[in-house]
């Protein structure tokens, strides 16, 4: 556990520094990757820089009215999505848009606009040793990538290993689902030593 609360640490200071150093023409792309007990959830920020702001825009902004309408938005958003490849133990995964946030026209030509995509995938976690795999191809032509993994949402499910490539185009994660009676355990132990305590104590009252 410290061995990967300390590799977490580095990611996030390693972002952090690529994040403020990211040059004018490199659309920079961030993925946190959420393991919950029934789905895989993607956050996804993208910030195009100052040089490469108005071919990205372009790209999104179809009609040309420097305006970002639903329909741009979502169609730009399940491009970035088939250009992921996610996978459960080698079973491949089709993660569904959630959520999209898109900056202003002006917050993107400054460089200073983030795209924010949430997208999930359904799977069951059942128990046992399983490994997820994720990678991002979005314009590979500019982008410079950071991936990283976040706490699993629930105890039952820990993170063993992380394995990313150099340029962090994707990752893979070692995943461990504890058995159901290794929970529940702890909630029996509680139980079973209160009721212990109550037939102790009821001889002791009637004295």
């Amino acid at each position: 556990m410290t061995r990967i609360l300390a590799a977490a640490l580095a990611c996030a200071i390693a972002y952090a520094r690529i994040a403020d150093a990211h040059q004018l023409d490199e659309y920079l792309q961030a993925t946190r990757i959420a393991v919950e007990h029934d789905r895989i959830v993607l956050e996804m920020s993208l910030t195009p820089g100052v040089a490469v702001a108005r071919q990205i825009f372009a790209s999104i902004d179809r009609d040309g009215d420097r305006q970002i309408s639903a329909l741009e938005a979502e169609a730009y958003s399940l491009s970035v999505l088939r250009d992921v490849v996610l996978e459960f133990d080698d079973r491949p995964l089709v993660p569904a848009l959630v959520r999209a946030e898109y900056p202003a026209w002006p917050e993107l030509r400054d460089g200073l606009g983030t795209i924010r995509l949430e997208a999930a995938a359904g799977v069951p976690i059942p128990r046992g040793r399983h490994h997820l795999r994720f990678v991002n191809h979005h314009r590979s032509d500019v982008g410079i990538y950071l991936v990283n993994a976040l706490m699993p949402s629930t105890s039952a499910i820990s993170i063993r290993a992380q394995q990313r490539d150099v340029l962090q185009h994707g990752i893979r994660l070692e995943l461990d689902r504890a058995a159901a009676y290794v929970s529940a355990v702890w909630i029996v132990f509680p139980l079973v030593g209160v009721a212990a305590l109550v037939l102790i104590r009821r001889p002791a009252a009637r004295r």
